[in-house]
């Protein structure tokens, strides 16, 4: 059964993907949860505490997935690892489409995101090391390995805000594939460009 917390924090991050994070209360938490100010206060003291919480889940939940495919991080996996990123981008959408915003509103956050920032291009950089040294990918030399690692991190977690400053509706898992994937099309081998034909049939057709 969902806790009382639990059912705050599921009403919240509803609202904040709808109206951005910036126009919800308190109050509008509570009413949308059915409960009083007083009840909702009893479980987390203020919105800065919902959404801290929102993003250490966020956060844990991302941190899962990189670890669950990056042991043997064939471009299978690696597709099955953006597939679930993009669906928790969609229940986290607000974080997404107001990043800066909550960054500069929420230090802490912003501390924790640089170091998690880190850690991804640390794990995003094995992935691609392993399947250069597969022959999947091209020989990369570091400078173009990091740059690479950061371009696929950055459009990754940026592409939803891209969406909305584009005033592009049309947001769904195939887009998100091809725009991620193209990123490192050009540094397919020809046994890469074989795999990628093959697992993006799911998705293509």
């Amino acid at each position: 059964m969902k806790t009382t917390r639990q059912h705050i924090k599921d009403n919240a991050l509803k609202l904040f993907n709808q109206n951005g994070f910036v126009n919800v209360r308190l109050q509008h938490i509570a009413d949308a949860a059915f409960i009083s100010v007083g009840h909702l206060a009893y479980h987390f003291k203020n919105k800065d505490n919902i959404i801290t919480e929102l993003y250490d889940d966020l956060k844990e939940k991302q941190e899962l997935l990189l670890n669950e495919y990056r042991v043997v991080p064939l471009f299978e996996d690696i597709n099955a690892y953006l597939v679930a990123t993009f669906e928790q981008q969609q229940k986290h959408t607000f974080f997404y489409t107001d990043t800066v915003e909550v960054l500069r509103a929420y230090p802490e956050i912003q501390l924790k995101h640089q170091k998690y920032i880190e850690w991804q291009l640390y794990q995003i950089n094995l992935m691609l090391a392993f399947n250069s040294s597969r022959g999947a990918l091209i020989p990369l030399n570091s400078k173009i390995q990091n740059h690479l690692a950061w371009q696929i991190r950055s459009i990754t977690e940026m592409w939803l805000n891209i969406k909305k400053v584009e005033f592009n509706s049309d947001v769904n898992i195939h887009h998100f594939l091809y725009d991620i994937w193209g990123i490192i099309y050009p540094f397919f081998t020809d046994m890469g460009l074989r795999e990628y034909q093959q697992i993006n049939i799911h998705w293509t057709n």
